[in-house]
């Protein structure tokens, strides 16, 4: 197959967990004898070779008021003449921020729903961003052929676009492999519970932090360990509201790293005593799956899709993301109990192992992929 994929940040650029997947991806795919070329918008035009697939930089326009509307066009017109001279037969972008909302005519376009800007500002209760609205649902009713990463998330986008697919298939993202590279020596407490991913109300941070209130106080030996990118919310840092939840007899305790390298939080994940993800509103939650392959016990939400990811008292424990008395009951067992810890963690890693490796998402990509282009 001619593969192009759309993003806007690829490796080595910073880039999300979603840019690390469609590199993996791409190398993958030309691996296994496909023809793959990404084509990203950035500042300025460049193209070059990583590992055998071909990467065009489209510059992004900054036209005030209809910047990204320009950039659409040039980006549709780059990959229209890529399709017309043969180049591409098949293309896969993101939900997010709708880049093709006027399709690409003469080839199939596959949408791979991760988790757009609207979805999250509808389920946060924010004022909704029209332009993007209207670029994210357009791309939706233009390529109706779609790749969801969890049945939550294929679910919600069709309820907040109102929009169908034609085809779709649930596959689930896969758990990327470390990088030979050691992370830098940190100095971490003994024993600590541990949240990853950005630092924001809607992850369940500020959740988390009225749980630590309770566990902290019975466990005088345990912390907690933030790991992301820290944002802030009506111009105040989240990291200050966590520290004024816990107090000051207890933010000693409280540790807010910041955003580091994937092997930096790997290595935290190795070394923590629980996972806490009490977030509201994910796709899929990558750093829940790449915690419970590194055997470490996790506290998951039980709002989807942690059900989907998580059998509750199998391989971890679920809990109620609005309820702080129950995420510090469930962390508490976690830390009283090794037997039951050891046991949900190595549950967990099978798991792991057997639904989310890389292969087992390539095949089942390669083959919606054919699917489409049979039809």
């Amino acid at each position: 197959m001619k593969i192009c994929f759309v993003i806007d940040r690829y490796p080595p650029r910073p880039h999300s967990s979603i840019g690390s997947f469609v590199q993996k991806m791409a190398r993958g795919l030309h691996a296994r004898g496909h023809q793959v070329n990404v084509v990203e918008l950035g500042d300025s035009h460049k193209e070059w070779d990583d590992s055998g697939v071909r990467v065009m930089t489209l510059r992004r326009s900054n036209v005030p008021y209809v910047g990204n509307l320009i950039s659409r066009l040039r980006l549709r017109g780059w990959l229209h003449s890529r399709v017309m001279s043969g180049a591409v037969e098949l293309i896969e972008a993101p939900d997010y921020m709708g880049f093709l909302p006027f399709g690409v005519g003469g080839c199939v376009t596959v949408v791979r729903l991760h988790l757009s800007d609207t979805a999250v500002r509808r389920c946060c209760g924010k004022r909704l961003a029209r332009g993007i609205y209207y670029y994210e649902r357009r791309n939706l009713i233009a390529n109706r052929d779609w790749i969801a990463v969890s049945r939550h998330i294929l679910e919600l986008t069709e309820s907040v676009f109102g929009v169908s697919p034609a085809r779709s298939a649930v596959i689930y993202n896969a758990l990327l492999p470390a990088a030979t590279v050691q992370p830098k020596a940190m100095e971490l407490p003994s024993r600590f519970v541990l949240n990853a991913g950005e630092v924001r109300p809607h992850k369940g941070v500020l959740v988390l932090a009225e749980a630590a209130s309770e566990f902290l106080k019975q466990k005088p030996d345990v912390h907690l360990v933030f790991v992301g990118s820290v944002y802030e919310e009506n111009g105040r840092p989240v990291s200050k509201d966590i520290l004024d939840i816990v107090g000051p007899e207890l933010s000693e305790r409280v540790h807010i790293l910041g955003r580091v390298d994937r092997e930096t939080v790997l290595e935290c994940m190795r070394r923590a005593s629980v996972f806490a993800f009490p977030s509201r509103l994910e796709a899929f939650g990558f750093v829940l799956v790449e915690a419970m392959s590194c055997g470490l016990p996790v506290v998951c939400t039980n709002y989807p899709p942690g059900p989907e990811l998580v059998e509750d008292g199998v391989t971890g424990l679920l809990a109620d993301p609005l309820s702080p008395n129950d995420f510090s009951k469930k962390i508490i067992c976690l830390l009283d109990n090794a037997e039951l810890a050891n046991r949900l963690a190595a549950n967990a890693r099978r798991l792991v192992a057997e639904r989310f490796s890389f292969q087992r998402c390539m095949q089942e990509t390669e083959r919606f992929y054919e699917d489409c282009l049979r039809h």
